[in-house]
């Protein structure tokens, strides 16, 4: 399976989760994606064709869970960090925008790890844990609560052990 990242709304292939995950997985695809949600689903539809581990950080996780969505079979594993499915900020989002935000789940049968900060400052930790709850098989998903914020710079290591696992099949349990 192909191993994709998709970067946050802050961040580009070149920021500091792209350049780490092309050091260690030097195959990964990197897309460059453009802050409107729907445009960035079109890119990554246009160009996924095979199953794929998809890593999305911020607004990068809620397009691995709108393409995840859209194409479960494609769809081989998530790990999402601090996935945009909620913000601190609601007065930034159309009232449509806030219902994509409340809908999204992670499809049943998707192997999923998501780490997200108690000190997140963007995301608010109650609305990764609503997603969870309302997804097909929340009991499935792992949510790793850590002690970082947005960024999760802290919490790089974690990432590339989440992401072995998934590519080994050893399971979705850090």
């Amino acid at each position: 399976m192909d191993l994709y990242f998709f970067h946050g709304l802050d961040s580009s292939p070149q920021g500091t989760k792209s350049r780490l995950l092309k050091t260690h997985y030097p195959e990964c695809r990197i897309p460059t994606l453009p802050p409107d949600i729907h445009t960035r689903l079109d890119i990554v539809e246009k160009e996924i064709k095979t199953p794929i581990l998809a890593v999305g950080s911020s607004l990068g996780g809620l397009t691995a869970l709108m393409f995840a969505g859209r194409h479960p079979g494609l769809t081989a594993a998530m790990l999402l960090l601090a996935p945009a499915v909620g913000c601190r900020e609601e007065s930034l989002f159309t009232e449509d925008q806030k219902k994509l935000l409340e809908s999204v789940y992670v499809p049943a049968e998707i192997p999923t790890i998501i780490i997200a900060g108690a000190k997140d400052e963007v995301i608010p930790i109650e609305t990764i844990r609503a997603m969870v709850a309302r997804s097909p098989h929340p009991q499935k998903i792992q949510l790793k609560e850590v002690d970082d914020d947005h960024n999760l710079h802290n919490s790089l290591t974690m990432m590339l052990q989440a992401i072995e696992r998934l590519r080994t099949g050893k399971g979705d349990r850090l």
